[in-house]
């Protein structure tokens, strides 16, 4: 089968030539221009006020404002809520934040901060979902409860601990301390000072006997009582603390040197024991600044 192509010929002239160029040149002027000038009207209005509230202790509102200045649009319409909202979350100490565009010119922005329930090894701060979101040294936080476990194991130790304190709490007993080791064996260190050792297995079971058994068993001697071992199928096991020691003073009175938390000297003049630390709360604010100072 033959085919035929038919060739049809343009013939165009030097002058279209050149008048179709200025033409298309014009056009992209003007597009560009259109975009240009349409840019900022469609951006809207630009957003000059941040209003800033919460309950601010740790977190500085200036903190607040350099993370809303970088996440900014070029003006209201532009400005993505959702990018504030993630540039003043990544804040220390900031657990969430509420983002909204009022109009013309005014960003709000709510800010919820941290609330550490337990200590992580040490001076690390964790809250109430297992996260350690900073580390102090304030001593302010040593009233919270000190957990101590291997690196990665947060959760699974706050979990415990709150299964721990939940038995204790019936007998009016406040768990100050929990320390695992990357093995799982379990250590307690209750507000009085007396240690419970549970091991790995069972733990939960066995802090049961201690506060049904061990502990009415003990009443009496509690007191001098440094650690229970509940490690064993059909008993436990006591470890007892000295008697405060003494030392002579320049004026020839015995002195306390050391000794049990909650025992008095002999003398009965002084009681061996930790002082408290007292925490002050948090007061509610609220803080206005200008974007633009």
């Amino acid at each position: 089968m033959n085919t035929r192509i038919s060739r049809i010929g343009l013939h165009v002239t030097r002058g279209q030539v050149i008048g179709g160029s200025l033409v298309g040149m014009l056009l992209a002027a003007g597009i560009a221009s259109a975009v240009h000038y349409a840019s900022p009207l469609l951006a809207g209005p630009a957003l000059t006020q941040l209003v800033i509230t919460g309950r601010l202790e740790h977190v500085p509102p200036q903190a607040v404002q350099g993370a809303v200045r970088s996440a900014l649009g070029s003006g209201f319409f532009t400005t993505h809520v959702d990018a504030v909202r993630a540039a003043v979350a990544a804040l220390p100490w900031v657990a969430s934040a509420a983002v909204r565009r009022s109009w013309p010119h005014t960003l709000y922005v709510e800010v919820t901060e941290e609330q550490p329930v337990v200590r992580w090894n040490g001076n690390g701060l964790m809250d109430d979902r297992g996260r350690v979101f900073v580390h102090s040294d304030d001593s302010a936080w040593a009233r919270l409860p000190a957990l101590n476990g291997p690196h990665g194991g947060e959760a699974d130790v706050l979990a415990e601990y709150r299964t721990f304190a939940a038995l204790l709490a019936p007998h009016a007993l406040a768990l100050r301390q929990l320390t695992m080791d990357a093995r799982g064996d379990a250590s307690l260190q209750l507000g009085n000072g007396l240690q419970v050792r549970l091991g790995r297995e069972d733990a939960e079971l066995r802090l049961e006997r201690f506060v049904s058994v061990a502990l009415p068993t003990l009443a009496a001697q509690l007191p001098n009582v440094a650690y229970v071992d509940m490690r064993y199928t059909n008993g436990f096991a006591v470890g007892y603390t000295p008697t405060c020691r003494w030392q002579v003073g320049a004026d020839g009175k015995p002195r306390a040197k050391d000794g049990a938390a909650g025992q008095r000297t002999k003398d009965g003049s002084q009681t061996c024991s930790e002082p408290g630390v007292a925490a002050t709360p948090p007061t509610a604010v609220a803080n206005e600044v200008r974007l633009n100072d």
